[in-house]
């Protein structure tokens, strides 16, 4: 019994540790490219769908349709269409890139002080718009923020 108790007790002391002081640097914090441009109307146009040409030439080697799959190589291609339809097919969020020049101890954590607009609505860009851990800005592929300028804090 002892032995356990002593066991124990060590474990509870190597569980005890100070913590570690951390430190924030924001002096250089920013975005490289500080805007991002969020369509309303997408250009959603569907691609014109071909057979793959490569995939036939698989195929008539001998393989077999699901290893050319699992190669990556499937039986159509898509051809044109809409530079947005991607981003609809699949609603891909508009995204800014990582914040830059924060350095610190981990975990920091980046958040959306206020969103101000002369021409648009800003309350409905607060709505919609998130921040990831990085300081990444990410607004939906589908909203219902009108037209305008908005600056992020």
């Amino acid at each position: 019994m002892k032995n356990i108790i002593g066991i124990l007790l060590v474990f509870g002391l190597i569980g005890c540790q100070d913590v570690t002081i951390g430190f924030l640097n924001t002096g250089e914090a920013g975005y490289e490219i500080d805007s991002l441009e969020v369509k309303l109307v997408l250009d959603n146009t569907v691609p014109d769908i071909i057979p793959n040409p490569e995939y036939e030439e698989y195929i008539d080697m001998g393989f077999n349709p699901e290893s050319c799959i699992e190669m990556g190589i499937y039986p159509t291609l898509e051809i044109g269409g809409g530079e947005d339809y991607t981003r609809d097919k699949y609603s891909i969020p508009w995204t800014s890139t990582p914040i830059e020049g924060v350095d610190g101890t981990a975990p920091i954590y980046v958040s959306i002080k206020d969103v101000t607009s002369r021409d648009g609505d800003s309350e409905k860009m607060k709505a919609v718009l998130t921040v990831k851990g990085d300081g990444m800005l990410s607004v939906p592929c589908h909203h219902n923020v009108p037209l305008g300028r908005y600056i992020v804090s």
